[in-house]
């Protein structure tokens, strides 16, 4: 009776496996999309900056929704070495890079950790629902429902996987390109303090030898 109600519909079994296909790839492209997105613009916000632009960053106030997270360090690192109240250097240095990391931590990789997370429970949903019509198809004897079945479990624990595996992995090479820019804000501060260390060495010394 139900292969004859497929048969009427005019479902063959290649269009219901495609179908299938397109379901489980739909379903698990939501997630895999989002997180996508928020890895791009992840990507944007971890670009290195010239040392001319950090310098340039130091002395302006006003910054971007969507600077880079080295510009973010050196405007957060100047600010907070004005307003300190005789803390050391490096205990501000310190709390600012854990703040900017922080800033990265919650507004890009918590997002697509949760994004990445959704899909292999995604792909075992698709599973347990392959194998429910799995079993119906064996109860009607039905080979068209059998495929789609095999087609759903597959292809969406597949896509699951991969997609899982892609954001992961994107998600490890942006922390590296964070660490890159934090660097570069970091040595741009150590060499301007190096700088204002000898100047007044230089200045003394040049009494000395006149």
């Amino acid at each position: 009776m139900n292969a004859g109600i497929l048969g009427m519909a005019g479902v063959t079994d290649f269009g219901l496996t495609g179908l299938m296909t397109l379901i489980a790839f739909g379903i698990v492209s939501v997630p895999f999309y989002r997180g996508m997105r928020l890895c791009v613009r992840a990507h944007a916000a971890t670009r290195r900056i010239p040392r001319s632009q950090l310098q340039r960053a130091v002395a302006s106030e006003s910054g971007e929704r969507a600077e880079s997270l080295a510009v973010l360090m050196v405007r957060v690192l100047s600010k907070s070495l004005r307003e300190s109240d005789g803390n050391p250097t490096e205990f501000v240095l310190d709390a600012t890079k854990q703040y900017v990391m922080n800033e990265y931590d919650v507004h890009y990789s918590r997002p697509i950790s949760m994004y990445a997370n959704l899909l292999p429970p995604l792909g075992l949903l698709g599973t347990s629902i392959g194998m429910l019509m799995l079993l119906l198809s064996m109860h009607y004897a039905n080979e068209t429902l059998e495929l789609a079945a095999l087609a759903l479990t597959l292809t969406k624990t597949i896509f699951a996987l991969i997609s899982f595996a892609v954001l992961e992995a994107i998600k490890i090479h942006l922390h590296g390109r964070l660490l890159a820019c934090l660097d570069d804000a970091i040595s741009l501060h150590r060499a301007g303090e190096g700088e204002r260390r000898r100047t007044p060495l230089a200045a003394r010394a040049a009494p000395a030898a006149g």
